[in-house]
């Protein structure tokens, strides 16, 4: 192995190109399929020559030369870049003796350069006749040669991060922590086997910052970008635990911690530092005292107390940890026998084991973890668990010993017990809990040929309730919510918490299809429906909250747990339809329902790549009835299920990224759109709808920008129409991604207006053009009272005027209405009044007729 080096040299390139020769020999024939090079050949530049170490002759390997690189192409290459002749190479080079016996015509070279810009080897092709469209190969061959510096690098920081790892990789064995490091220059990120480990996926597997932080719980993922990003750029270390789910969908805890590394100038070219799985500390130790220790290497990065001692049980190296443990100082215990740590009888018979194990290489502990009881400084004895590992260091034997105070574990093993399987907040069974009991209950009535019945209650807008009086209100609401409803349920029922607003309800009893206790379901619907269960008072102030439930009859014969929680979840959205205290229930009958949920979740994935997707428009109206601008609506017709209504298909992509998606096709075809009224030269401007999915997404305003670019359409003609639920979702992204749009010339429009819970400043704030009136609000105008002031829909169109933008009626049914709007200085309406919403057929016909 070559010395390590940040950047890669000739020898480290020809190593790397030589361990790596299977793969590149197929890149370069690849590559000559496209090229139809004679000769093409990966070269090294050695002093004044260069020699090649995979050259090809027609897709046949062939062995490696040498020749001069002074008077030849390559020099120039070397020193310039890529270049390219044509025609004549040999002629353009009459040093080069080697093109004349090649008899080259064309030549095409471009050098490997390595990060700091170094060239240190070439890339050539050569070819007999004149080859006049050459310059048009020159990008692909410019494009290979970068993607060879590219994995050459790569390759180079793999074999030198490995080297630089194995350092450590016995005390990660040991302690279960991983080593991470980040090379800033590089923008390369290397694990140690044991992090690939905690993630649970292969160690081949690409890695990178963004795809290390997705595992992370998502309310994690910004804490540990932050203190990532301090580290590099404010030299910050940092020790912390986050929530963690694996590969395989298990949810963990991780302790991270960071250094930087820090370059003569001050600056950060880098960092590193541990990754520790912490799942079984946080659930069995309540207060952790040791995450202020700064670590200044691998082996202070973890908790545990790492011991060095040799042959004779001489201590030779303890961390800080072993210190804090056993209440020593380095001074008082480096150079003493092991056994000063140990109780008696085993402290006076550790000489004899050691004795004992060179003779017969028999152990009773080494390679074997256990408890054993251990003494600090004053004499006090605890228990410890202890693993030992054998280990040679130039010829001199070494055991590492990793140790961990368990005492607190033991004494808190029923506290432990509570805290994996109750819920902190409410002290109900958690929902681990629940898919033991039912899982029991669910394999009893399977063989049995019985049914099992099961309720989710979901509190109504849980998420409201917390803004407007805060969380730590909105979890005591929570706790005196549980504390009702588990007096209510009666015997013959288990509640159990699930999640951060609902609650699950198990039936005890199993039951056959013919039995009748469908009385007895609707009994427990009632109770747990009743209202006073959430009449509650908060700040003395009393409210009522409210719920939702979803509940179904199952045969474990038929259907496993992971799908009966799926069509729980789904009969709560429904029952949602119908909140507040909305019911639904699903029997035998309804799982068909919920199959054309599934179906309708499955074909969504790939709805934008079928013909199944149209679009209609609303047109909006001034208040002299002249046609002003239009609103693009999606429909969607499906050959299984026909016309699907946007109320049922939004939502559903709105849980996956097929909002994603379908919001991208929209604005596409909106683009298509609006190229036509460019056409007929007209400017009438389309409003889309935009996703809360769609606005926060990191690309969306680069891409959207390109799109209209590419398109050559006017950013002014597309308003982007968001709803007061999108503007709450992340007000910071939002309100950076309006006005980013904004400033290339798009239009925002605020729909529903009304029906949020948006705050007046971040309206003030934020580059909007439109507020458009819910129909909720125009459907109470009424024709036989329209001297009343309708205060709501007045105060939007005031605040609109205030605000400097326009108002916008939707859902104008009645001339009424119109008259009303108008009176009050409405500027644009849409409605049945004017026109339903029209097909593309019929919207071609009427914008040619208002040309």
């Amino acid at each position: 192995m070559f010395k390590y080096e940040k950047v890669f040299n000739e020898v480290s390139f020809r190593y790397i190109v030589e361990s790596q020769e299977c793969e590149l020999l197929k890149q370069l024939q690849e590559l000559n399929i496209e090229i139809n090079a004679d000769i093409l050949f990966l070269g090294v530049r050695n002093g004044t020559d260069a020699s090649t170490i995979i050259a090809l002759n027609e897709q046949q390997r062939i062995s490696n030369f040498s020749y001069n690189l002074q008077g030849s192409p390559c020099e120039q290459v070397l020193n310039e870049g890529v270049c390219c002749f044509p025609k004549d190479t040999a002629k353009l080079f009459p040093d080069d003796k080697a093109l004349f016996e090649l008899m080259v015509d064309g030549y095409m070279g471009s050098s490997i350069k390595n990060e700091n810009d170094v060239p240190i080897g070439i890339l050539v092709a050569l070819f007999i006749k004149q080859q006049p469209d050459l310059p048009k190969k020159v990008k692909l061959f410019d494009t290979f040669s970068k993607f060879i510096c590219t994995y050459i690098q790569k390759c180079h920081l793999n074999y030198q991060t490995n080297s630089h790892l194995s350092l450590f990789k016995e005390v990660e064995m040991i302690s279960a922590t991983g080593a991470w490091e980040y090379h800033v220059e590089t923008k390369k990120l290397f694990w140690s086997a044991e992090i690939y480990a905690i993630y649970q996926i292969p160690e081949s597997c690409p890695i990178s910052v963004d795809k290390a932080i997705s595992f992370y719980a998502v309310h994690d993922q910004s804490r540990i970008t932050e203190v990532f990003q301090n580290t590099l750029i404010h030299g910050i270390s940092f020790k912390e635990d986050f929530e963690f789910v694996d590969n395989n969908g298990i949810n963990k805890w991780v302790r991270v911690t960071g250094k930087p590394v820090i370059d003569a100038n001050g600056q950060a070219t880098g960092a590193y530092g541990a990754f520790e799985d912490v799942t079984t500390e946080k659930k069995l130790l309540l207060d952790e005292h040791e995450r202020t220790q700064k670590l200044d290497n691998i082996l202070n990065n973890i908790n545990e107390a790492v011991f060095t001692i040799n042959s004779a049980g001489i201590i030779q190296h303890v961390n800080q940890a072993g210190l804090d443990i056993f209440q020593y100082s380095a001074n008082e215990i480096l150079g003493q026998t092991v056994s000063k740590l140990m109780p008696e009888p085993y402290a006076s018979q550790h000489h004899h084991y050691m004795n004992a194990y060179e003779k017969t290489g028999v152990a009773k502990i080494i390679g074997i973890g256990r408890q054993l009881p251990a003494k600090r400084k004053n004499g006090e004895i605890f228990q410890m668990e202890l693993a030992i590992t054998k280990s040679i260091s130039f010829g001199d034997v070494q055991y590492i010993g990793v140790i961990r105070d368990i005492s607190e574990r033991i004494l808190a093993q029923d506290t432990i017990y509570n805290i994996a399987f109750t819920d902190s907040l409410t002290q109900l069974k958690n929902n681990q809990w629940f898919e033991k009991e039912c899982k029991n209950l669910m394999h009893i009535a399977s063989i049995e040929n019985k049914c099992i019945y099961v309720l989710m209650l979901n509190i109504d807008k849980m998420s409201q309730i917390n803004l407007q009086f805060g969380f730590e209100k909105g979890d005591i609401a929570l706790k005196k919510i549980a504390e009702n409803l588990n007096i209510a349920i009666g015997s013959d029922y288990n509640i159990y918490k699930y999640n951060g607003d609902s609650f699950l309800i198990l039936y005890k009893k199993l039951f056959s299809k013919t039995d009748d206790d469908k009385n007895n379901f609707n009994l427990i619907t009632n109770i747990l429906l009743d209202r006073q269960h959430y009449k509650l008072s908060i700040d003395d102030r009393d409210i009522e909250i409210t719920a939702s439930i979803g509940a179904a009859t199952f045969e474990p014969s038929r259907q496993s747990y992971e799908s009966m929680m799926h069509i729980l979840e789904h009969a709560v959205r429904k029952a949602k339809n119908h909140a507040p205290f909305g019911l639904h229930h699903i029997f035998e009958e309804g799982v068909d329902e919920f199959d054309r949920f599934v179906q309708l979740h499955k074909i969504l994935k790939n709805i934008t790549d079928s013909d199944e997707l149209s679009l209609a428009f609303q047109p909006q109206y001034t208040d002299q009835g002249k046609l002003n601008s239009f609103e693009a609506l999606i429909r969607w017709h499906s050959p299984l299920y026909g016309w699907i209504s946007p109320a049922e298909f939004i939502p559903l992509a709105e849980e996956t990224d097929a909002i994603i998606k379908i919001g991208d096709w929209v604005l596409e075809n909106v683009c298509l759109a609006i190229q036509e009224l460019m056409h007929l030269g007209l400017k009438t401007s389309i409003s889309v709808n935009i996703s809360a999915k769609q606005i926060v997404e990191l690309n969306f305003s680069e891409k959207l920008i390109n799109l209209v670019n590419a398109m050559q359409v006017p950013a002014e003609m597309l308003v982007l129409e968001l709803t007061e639920t999108a503007l709450i979702v992340d007000i910071a992204l939002v309100k950076h991604a309006m006005n980013q749009l904004s400033h290339h010339g798009f239009r925002f429009a605020i729909d529903d207006f009304g029906t949020g819970y948006s705050s007046l400043a971040y309206l003030k704030e934020l580059p909007i053009s439109e507020l458009k009136i819910d129909k909720y609000f125009i459907d109470d105008i009424d024709a036989n009272n329209l001297k009343n002031q309708y205060v709501i829909v007045n105060a939007i169109i005031d605040m609109a005027n205030a605000l400097g933008v326009s108002s916008v009626a939707e859902g104008v049914e009645t001339k009424e209405q119109y008259e009303y709007l108008k009176r009050k200085n409405c500027n644009l309406y849409q409605g049945y009044y004017f026109s339903k919403p029209v097909d593309m057929p019929t919207w071609r016909k009427m914008i040619r007729i208002n040309e």
